[in-house]
This record gives structure tokens, sequence and C-alpha cells, in this order.
């Protein structure tokens, strides 16, 4: 599949940029090692007799020959006709998947400027001194199967990468299975845009997002006793309103979410964080510029709203 999009001609080695990419794959699947280590690692398998390759032949030399033959395009290319034989194989289940978004940290040197990708931007993992980067991935719910990734600078915002993202999707979608409608596709509230919210209607595409709990202060007043037991989690004792809401100009569904699990895994985080800022707070002198009126104690800001006294979670969802 791969040498039908790059090519079937052999490269050094003796082999196909194909059975190259696919050893190196196979390798990071059962025991990962360096392209150096490959061949060592070859020997103690049965690869040499599946293949035909010699040790020679798998020298980490030739798997940068081989790695050297596919451009940039070609990778989407591949990737698209991979997703496509998945769904066709395995059969798939496209309806429900989900896209985040992370960075990861490298250790290319600050002076390399042959590696454009690596950028300092806002390292997920803190390591700011290190150059980051970004990266983009669509899986499937079941399974977690990745059908789509993005490989971007790390020094550009996520939020930016999500429209080529799904754009992206709905084409690579269409194509496999010869629809446009039928899939859900669900993210959190770092995507959350009026731009990325008019692209998703424009393309057809049903979505679930997530919401910050500071921006819907009513359904958090709502009494518990408003909520219904999802029947699937039953045993987890998850509940739910289902509401309408104002989100980003539009109105749309609204799913506020109580999970007692997650509320006592909370309470306990937050026991456990609160002494060390309370004694901050309470330490600093009355009259201070940090102290409320008439220096009744400090007056300060929250700086998360992700978690509530009701331990809920807003999820919007797509206009229905």
């Amino acid at each position: 599949m791969i040498d039908g999009v790059v090519g079937d001609a052999k490269v050094s080695g003796g082999a196909t940029v194909g059975t190259y990419l696919a050893l190196a794959a196979l390798n990071r699947v059962c025991d990962p090692r360096s392209k150096a280590g490959f061949a060592d690692w070859s020997a103690s398998t049965s690869l040499g007799r599946i293949t035909k390759l010699s040790a020679g032949m798998l020298d980490h030399r030739r798997f940068w020959d081989a790695m050297d033959r596919v451009e940039i395009a070609a990778i989407d290319e591949v990737e698209a006709a991979l997703t496509r034989r998945m769904i066709e194989v395995f059969g798939l289940d496209t309806h429900a998947l989900i896209l985040d978004m992370t960075n990861f940290a490298t250790f290319i040197d600050s002076t390399n400027t042959r590696a454009s990708v690596a950028a300092r931007g806002k390292a997920k993992r803190k390591r700011y001194d290190l150059r980051l980067v970004g990266l983009g991935l669509v899986a499937t719910r079941d399974g977690g199967i990745p059908l789509l990734s993005r490989v971007y600078p790390g020094g550009q915002p996520d939020i930016t990468q999500f429209t080529p993202m799904i754009e992206e999707l709905a084409r690579r979608y269409t194509a496999a299975v010869e629809r446009p409608v039928g899939m859900t596709l669900t993210f959190d509230a770092g995507q959350n845009s009026t731009p990325n919210f008019a692209r998703l209607a424009e393309l057809g595409l049903h979505f679930v997002g997530s919401v910050p709990p500071s921006s819907h202060p009513e359904l958090l007043t709502r009494p518990a006793t408003d909520r219904a037991i999802v029947d699937r989690y039953a045993d987890e004792g998850l509940t739910a309103l289902d509401a309408r809401a104002q989100v980003l100009g539009t109105d749309r569904r609204v799913v506020l979410t109580h999970s007692p699990s997650l509320h006592a895994a909370q309470q306990v985080g937050f026991a456990r964080r609160w002494p060390r800022p309370r004694a901050s707070l309470t330490s600093w002198p009355p009259g201070s510029p940090a102290a409320g009126p008439a220096g009744r104690g400090p007056r300060c800001r929250p700086t998360s709203t992700r978690s509530s006294r009701r331990g809920g979670s807003p999820a919007c969802c797509a206009p229905s």
C-alpha cells in the first residue's frame, strides 16, 4: 500500500520503501529500538526467515535511505490509504471519533534550522527550555484506532489547527465510507471558537464539545433532583441534565453531567492542594493591594472553573 503511493522501486538496501517502513512500524509495536539497533533485534526474531533480508540490508542507513524517498505530501496519501483499508478490513466504527491535540518536547538543538517544525511554544509538560512539535490526532472511540494525524510547529496554538484537521477528516471520511454524514466528533474546550463551530456546520459534522461551568452559572444552580440517571452508566451513579443554552452566540443543546466518583476525586485533590494557597492568602497583611475591603482578608479570583460544588461539567452539542 505504501509502495502504491511512493513507488515500488527498491532502495539501496535491496527492499522497497514500504517494506522498510512496515518493518520499522512492526518494531515500534513489538520492542522499540533505534534504527541502529534494528538489525540486532531482527536477528532475535523470525523476520529474517519471513522477509529474506540479510542483516546488511537492515543497516540503519538503509532505513534513512527509505525515509528520504517519502515526500511530505505522500505521507497524507499513505495515511488516507491505510485509513480506508482499515475501515474495509476491520469494519472500524467511525460513527464516534475523538479529536485531541498536544505537543512533545524534543532535544533538537536551538541552532538547527533544518527542523522548522520544532519550535518554542507553550509546553504541555512544562519543558519551556526545549523546542516542541505539535500533534493533532483523530481516533475511533472504540479501541482508540488513529485515523488522521497532523504534525505542526510547536509554537502554533492548538486551536489554529482545528479547521484544517476537520476539513481533511471530512474529505477522508467521505472517500472512505462514501457519505459525509453520520459521524460525531468529540473534542475538548480548547477548540472552542465561533469560526471552528461555523466550519463544523458547513461540513455537516455532528460534534460534542465541552464548555467551562463558569460560562453557564444558571445550570450549576439547578437542583440535583433535575438530573436523571444515565442508564448506560447507572452502576457508576452518573446523572445528567438535558437543557439548552447560548454557546458562542448560538442556541445549542447542553448536557450537564455529574459523576460521584469524579466529584470525590476532585474533593480529595482540592483538600490536598488547599493548605498551601490558603497559607499564602492569609499571610497577606491588611491593607495590601491583595486584601479585601477594610482589610477583611484577601480578595482573589479563582484560577480554575473546571470543577464546581456539584461536580458538574456541561458539554455542548451541535444544534438539534
